[in-house]
């Protein structure tokens, strides 16, 4: 019985030591134009697009981005447009919209006293389902947009882990 339990107990501590490297592996990352810092898998790639308000004045948007398997993980943000307003409800529905999703859950959240919400979102791209989780966070006319975007299929508690990570590490700096 004991030369059992040698071997089990030599897997069960190569299984620990291996997770513990795999969750080592992620980065602090900080953006200093953002005012930003998050908790990324790996150093992101980093861009910059320009965009237009409804009303039609230009904007540069900002994004951090992690492809890790197939899951994703975003940062965005962009300053208001002198003379504009946020709106959180157009912002759900932007995002919903935009990757023709149904809204599967919405929360009223905050960061640091900065009003936010937390949306879950169902789409379907070239007929694989994916969810989006996002939190979108108004804060001092700066807007931070996080998503993390995993195959349906691959939604499990591994994924939640990794969202939960990723989210609760979001922190604006000063």
């Amino acid at each position: 019985m004991r030369k059992a339990l040698a071997p089990i107990f030599l897997l069960l501590i190569c299984a620990a030591v291996a997770f513990a490297v795999q969750e080592s592996t992620w980065i602090n990352y900080t953006s200093a134009e953002g005012r930003y810092s998050v908790a990324l898998p790996s150093q992101p790639e980093v861009a910059s697009q320009e965009s237009t308000t409804p009303g039609g004045t230009k904007l540069t948007q900002y994004k951090a981005t992690v492809v890790k398997e197939s899951t994703v993980f975003m940062v965005g943000y962009f300053d208001y447009v002198p003379g504009t307003t946020f709106s959180l409800d157009k912002a759900r529905d932007g995002m919903v919209s935009g990757v023709k999703g149904t809204l599967l859950s919405e929360s009223v959240i905050s960061l640091a006293g900065s009003p936010g919400r937390e949306l879950k979102v169902v789409t379907n791209t070239e007929g694989t389902e994916f969810v989006m989780r996002a939190r979108v966070f108004d804060v001092d006319r700066r807007v931070y947009v996080l998503q993390f975007i995993v195959p349906k299929s691959d939604e499990d508690s591994t994924s939640a882990t990794n969202a939960a990570k990723y989210f609760d590490s979001f922190k604006v700096l000063k």
